[in-house]
C-alpha cells in the first residue's frame, strides 16, 4: 500500500486502543502503529507485528566471533609462528576459551547495536508526527493510534476513528 497521509487518534484506555486497531485491521487497514508513553502489553499481537530478526542478528554474530577467534588463534599460534614450548597440543583449547568468548560477545553486541539502527533507520532526527500539537501528550499521559492511509481514504479513516472512539482525531501535516 503507498500510504500517503497519517491520521492519529487518542484513545481513553488500552481497551479502546486495541479494539480500534482489530476493527481497522477487519476493514483491511495493515499500516497501523501505537503511541504510548509505557510499553503496552500484547500490543505486538493486536498489530499483528512479524518476530523480530534481532535474535537472528545476535546468534549468527556470536557465531563468527566465535569462528573467527578460533581461526584466528589457529592462524597465529600453528601456522604463522609456531613455537613449539614443552611439547604443548598444537590445538591448547582451554586457553583459547577467554578469546573465543569475549569475541563472540563483541561481535554479538556491536551487531546488535547497529542491527537495531539499520532496523529502526536511525538516527531519525525529523518525523512528520512532531508538528502536531497535541501528540506531545504521547509522552506524558495518551494512547495514540496512527494509521497510514492513501489521501482520498482521509475522511473516512477520520469518521470511522471517531465512530471507534477516539477523544481526538488529527490529520498528520505532509512532509515539506
Amino acid at each position: 500500500m503507498s500510504a500517503g497521509r497519517v491520521i492519529l487518534g487518542r484513545y481513553p484506555s488500552v481497551d479502546a486502543l486495541y479494539g480500534a486497531a482489530r476493527a481497522l485491521q477487519e476493514r483491511g487497514h495493515s499500516a497501523l502503529d501505537f503511541h504510548s508513553p509505557y510499553p503496552l502489553p500484547g500490543s505486538d499481537e493486536v498489530l499483528r507485528l512479524p518476530r523480530s530478526p534481532v535474535p537472528f542478528i545476535a546468534g549468527a554474530a556470536g557465531f563468527v566471533g566465535v569462528c573467527s577467534a578460533i581461526l584466528m588463534q589457529w592462524w597465529m599460534n600453528d601456522v604463522d609462528y609456531p613455537i613449539n614450548v614443552a611439547n604443548r597440543s598444537v590445538v591448547p583449547t582451554p586457553t583459547w576459551v577467554p578469546v573465543t568468548f569475549e569475541l563472540g560477545v563483541l561481535l554479538a553486541g556491536v551487531s546488535i547495536f547497529m542491527g537495531l539502527m539499520a532496523l529502526f533507520r536511525f538516527p531519525q532526527p525529523y518525523d512528520p508526527l512532531f508538528e502536531v500539537e497535541s501528540f506531545r501528550s504521547a509522552t506524558i499521559d495518551a494512547l495514540w493510534l496512527s494509521v497510514s492511509v492513501d489521501p482520498g481514504q482521509v475522511s473516512s479513516v477520520s469518521e470511522e476513528l471517531r465512530r471507534l472512539g477516539a477523544d481526538e482525531v488529527e490529520l498528520v501535516p505532509e512532509e515539506a
